[in-house]
């Protein structure tokens, strides 16, 4: 009996210090909100940019904090030096010196700082203080955890991307059906193509770019495939392949059936304004654009008094058919993270909370511009329209490559690329070569300059 007694005894004493330990609240994660405030190290583009966009909303609510903001510009215009082994290593020896609080990064910047160790993981925070996630762009956190091999490194407070943009007056008039969500890209230059009509003044178009060139559209369709240029390591060109000649055969059939309108350039060498633009006049069905473009549509007859109001409407940028859910054109515009040799994280912390919070969504989600707030709750319209093609895609897990750094591929590679692809489309287009002989004299020349380059590093002095 005594036993038992004891027993009981011992139970309610645990069960007073479990209440008590409920009662007290779990440790912090992170040191409270100092009372006097604080002086935050911030990375971004500059500070008067950093104010406009963050700073003086965040000021509002926390009056005693200052900002000291890193230019990354500077970092950017001191890496002309083309014999740079390694723009991550500029990257963190850049955060070394300057030792910001917070941290701007691109997505594959914060991989590469992840691994070494270089930022504060968010998880245990997020989870103390129930961070709402769900609200934001769907596939985003996946995407983050990604990067950070499933740990949460940073956020993303927007995102931006592209979508089709119909008149639908148009299509009614010349009795064609609207285009649909989440269409491939085959679908979307098919439809195009019914829009080859007239001649001269009178010329309707599918879809019509003032500023693409038919590269740009070679490499949007890629994307969607995700077909690389070059392998990983950019040793190998990976053009001589059935998916790219089918990309090629698409994009060079819309040309040339006039399913797609390529810009004119004018007598200085640059391209047709807005009031030039065909889709804006009436005369192109279709449109390819950011969600940027909806303020120029809006406004179109202030800008042209030629231009008349039609009916419009948007749907999705194409995916693959194989990941219909996925789009390739969604980039997550800037994303923030916290440095681990910080001491100042309560503060970093507030701030990436604020920035990627509902205050500053809500704000956001009432004008129109390039980025998007990422927590789409309040983003049901833009321009008056459903919101639908820039929200219910979640952002692809796969990087397509179109742009290589000077130090890994040959100078003005990227230019030689735009050049040689855009001549061989037109040469497709002119009946003047096939696919396979454009694109064979593509990958031979490309894997030439890639080689010598190649060669020329591993024979060159090292620098000590």
């Amino acid at each position: 009996m005594h036993v038992h007694k004891g027993w009981k005894v011992m139970l309610a004493s645990m069960l007073i210090l479990v209440l008590l330990s409920g009662c007290m609240g779990e440790k912090p994660v992170l040191e409270n909100m100092p009372e006097h405030g604080g002086k935050l190290k911030v990375m971004f583009w500059d500070e008067d940019q950093f104010y406009r966009s963050f700073g003086n909303f965040f000021a509002i609510k926390y009056q005693n904090v200052d900002f000291e903001v890193v230019n990354m510009n500077a970092m950017n215009e001191g890496n002309q030096d083309q014999e740079v082994k390694d723009p991550n290593e500029q990257l963190l020896a850049f955060i070394e010196k300057e030792k910001p609080d917070l941290i701007m990064l691109e997505q594959d910047q914060l991989s590469k700082l992840a691994e070494k160790g270089k930022l504060y993981n968010l998880d245990s925070i997020i989870a103390q203080e129930q961070m709402d996630l769900n609200e934001m762009l769907p596939g985003t956190i996946d995407l983050l955890r990604g990067l950070g091999d499933g740990k949460l490194y940073g956020l993303a407070p927007y995102y931006s991307g592209s979508a089709i943009y119909y008149n639908a007056d148009l299509f009614k008039a010349q009795g064609v059906e609207l285009p649909k969500h989440q269409m491939s890209w085959e679908e979307l230059l098919n439809l195009a193509a019914r829009f080859n009509r007239g001649s001269g003044e009178d010329q309707t178009y599918g879809i019509a770019s003032p500023f693409s060139e038919s590269y740009d559209l070679l490499m949007d369709v890629a994307q969607a495939s995700n077909l690389q240029l070059l392998d990983s390591r950019h040793e190998n060109v990976l053009l001589h392949t059935d998916g790219w000649k089918n990309v090629f055969k698409l994009v060079t059939d819309a040309i040339r059936n006039k399913a797609y309108k390529l810009p004119e350039r004018n007598k200085n060498a640059g391209y047709s304004s807005y009031d030039n633009n065909e889709f804006m006049s009436g005369k192109a069905a279709m449109a390819i654009e950011g969600s940027w473009y909806i303020h120029n549509i809006v406004n179109m007859t202030k800008y042209d008094k030629n231009n008349k109001a039609f009916e419009w409407g948007m749907v999705t940028m194409p995916v693959n058919p194989s990941r219909p859910d996925e789009s390739p054109y969604i980039n997550l515009s800037s994303i923030y993270a916290i440095n681990q040799d910080s001491t100042n994280k309560r503060l970093a912390w507030e701030l990436l909370k604020f920035m990627s919070g509902q205050e500053m969504a809500k704000a956001a989600s009432k004008t129109t511009g390039v980025d998007l707030p990422i927590r789409t709750t309040h983003l049901k319209e833009i321009g008056g329209k459903s919101a639908e093609a820039f929200t219910m895609l979640k952002p692809s897990t796969v990087q397509h490559v179109r742009y290589f750094r000077n130090n890994d591929v040959p100078k003005d590679f990227n230019t030689t690329i735009r050049t040689m692809v855009g001549q061989a489309i037109d040469d497709v287009v002119a009946n003047k070569k096939s696919i396979d002989e454009a694109v064979a004299a593509i990958q031979q020349e490309l894997q030439m300059q890639l080689d010598t380059h190649r060669n020329a590093a591993d024979t060159s002095p090292k620098k000590k």
